[in-house]
């Protein structure tokens, strides 16, 4: 079987929108984007705190551009489902900077990114106006390389920042959310919120897909509620790859204390990995 074309990658997951409400596994590397494919996601998406972690830098853009968007391509180039990359807020301030990320991730191969609306160096939002020209720029510059249907998932960061009462926080992710919709951002991810009369409120009140955080352990409401809420895509985040270094440091402690040398399932693990590299080496 032939592997979909970039073109065809980007409107598989555009439609998928469209659809129902999905999870979105979010890998941090490619083995883990590879165990995600195995279990059967459509499409997978990075961490950009785990990428950043993974490369021995701290999150919130530390670990630049070219960094950030060569760990995502190698994923990208790897796997034969879409693949889309958390690219922080775009690494620069200015709609230019954000073109220049979106132009380096399809040339990377990847079909989708996340913006974010907060300045990572003040942990501010950005004003308004450039917010909704930073997400304008970049949907103009994926339809300038003729992939129009790249997906551009916008994030609005109020309640990460704390920009007000939940009342406000709620308010003000509606409008941002609309006015980057009708900028040509396919979803709207709003992170923090976790009850079900938040989350409702914003589904209502957002005229698009929505995209929840659902690595917030078991504090979020099941799939089959967040669906019947209206949500359209849930998040994993870095859930899953703090969870795998939260083993490894068990591991490292209980081997560094003279306990048990035994790692349960690493031999068949080893045994899949030798298999999963040579499914996939065909893709680079």
């Amino acid at each position: 079987m032939m592997t979909p074309s970039q073109t065809e990658k980007a409107t598989k997951f555009s439609r998928m929108h469209d659809a129902s409400c999905f999870v979105l596994p979010n890998a941090w590397d490619v083995p883990s984007a590879m165990l995600a494919c195995e279990a059967g996601f459509a499409a997978v998406a990075t961490t950009s705190a785990g990428v950043a972690f993974a490369q021995g830098f701290a999150d919130g853009e530390n670990i630049g551009r070219d960094r950030m968007i060569g760990v995502a391509s190698d994923i990208a180039q790897r796997l034969p489902v879409p693949v889309t990359a958390d690219l922080e807020a775009g690494y620069g301030a200015a709609p230019e900077d954000v073109a220049t990320s979106v132009h380096a991730a399809i040339v990377g191969g990847l079909i989708g990114c996340n913006i974010e609306d907060a300045d990572p160096r003040t942990r501010k939002l950005f004003d308004f106006d450039l917010a909704v020209a930073r997400i304008r720029a970049g949907v103009q510059a994926a339809r300038t390389a003729d992939l129009p249907d790249f997906v551009l998932n916008a994030r609005v960061d109020t309640f990460l920042t704390r920009f007000g009462t939940p009342e406000q926080c709620i308010a003000e992710s509606i409008r941002r959310g609309n006015a980057y919709l009708k900028a040509g951002a396919r979803s709207v991810f709003v992170p923090g919120p976790v009850d079900t009369q938040t989350i409702g409120a914003l589904a209502k009140g957002i005229d698009g897909p929505l995209n929840v955080w659902g690595g917030v352990g078991d504090r979020m409401a099941p799939i089959d509620e967040l669906r019947a809420l209206g949500v359209r895509r849930v998040s994993l985040g870095g859930g899953p790859m703090l969870a795998t270094y939260a083993f490894a440091k068990r591991v490292f402690q209980g081997a560094a204390a003279g306990q048990s040398l035994e790692f349960t399932g690493a031999g068949q693990m080893f045994v899949e990995f030798l298999g999963l590299m040579k499914k996939y080496s065909a893709r680079v």
